[in-house]
């Protein structure tokens, strides 16, 4: 349930190999389908986070939760 992975990765709880695997899937899954997707205003534009999830949580935290915000993260 990826509502409820979300929450635990939220609480700086570990996912379950099995439920990373399939995590991350799904967001593969997802990207793919997605790769030109119409982005609409309001828009959050972000600096590269380097792949550190702590500084994802904390942006969320701040600027607010998906789909609520959305964001532009940028990356080199």
């Amino acid at each position: 349930n990826p509502d409820k992975w979300i929450e635990q990765l939220k609480d700086c709880q570990h996912l379950q190999e099995a439920e990373m695997r399939s995590l991350c899937e799904r967001v593969r899954s997802i990207l793919i389908e997605e790769q030109h997707t119409a982005i609409s205003s309001p828009l959050t534009i972000c600096g590269d986070i380097h792949s550190q999830f702590w500084d994802l949580l904390e942006l969320l935290r701040k600027g607010g939760d998906v789909p609520e915000t959305s964001y532009i993260l940028t990356a080199r």
